[in-house]
């Protein structure tokens, strides 16, 4: 749901728009919205006499805190449903990859498949989704000082793990490991996923 910021009319810096979702209102310079979308009239409310209501949706925000609302799709839901169970999805620079091997091990971090995807000039990175935000926090514990860091849903390296569409086909491979642990976490996660 949008609607005007009646304040913006008293002080300019206000920024003109307000959205509501999931429980918090956002304000915004301006709103691009993409998918199909209703009115709500609420004439006997003092502070909003109308807004636009939007379903299944997804809201984005830039750095120039403008906002697209575009329509939601099955990655979207999908990246949000692990979001709420607690699934954090990382990445490190190859230099650092054994090390997140070693402490994923070593502290059995359940995490899913670990996928490296080529980068620029020759370089490499390894992305895993982690399973359990305790264990996103104690990895990012032992990580620390290191490339390791939360892959954030708008990296085009985010996009790649899932679906290896927009990398050539030499720049996505799964890992291949020997390890017991990570066969049998790897099977969890695929059951955890459907």
């Amino acid at each position: 749901m949008f609607a005007f910021n009646k304040k913006h009319l008293q002080d300019p810096s206000v920024p003109m728009w307000i959205l509501k979702t999931g429980g918090k209102s956002y304000y915004v310079e301006h709103v691009d919205c993409q998918s199909p979308w209703s009115t709500k009239e609420t004439p006997d409310n003092s502070h909003t006499k109308g807004s636009i209501k939007v379903k299944d949706c997804l809201l984005l925000i830039d750095e120039n805190n403008q906002a697209q609302i575009r329509p939601l799709t099955i990655d979207d839901k999908f990246r949000l449903l692990n979001r709420n169970k607690g699934i954090t999805r990382v990445i490190v620079h190859q230099n650092d990859a054994q090390k997140l091997r070693r402490y994923i091990h070593d502290l059995e971090i359940r995490h899913g498949p670990i996928k490296s995807i080529g980068g620029a000039c020759s370089s490499t990175f390894y992305i895993t989704d982690v399973l359990d935000a305790s264990h996103f926090t104690a990895l990012a514990l032992a990580m620390a000082g290191s490339s390791f860091r939360e892959l954030m849903p708008n990296e085009h390296y985010y996009r790649i793990y899932d679906s290896g569409k927009d990398a050539p086909a030499d720049h996505l491979w799964e890992e291949q490991y020997e390890d017991e642990y990570e066969d049998e976490y790897e099977d969890e996660y695929e059951e955890e996923l459907d």
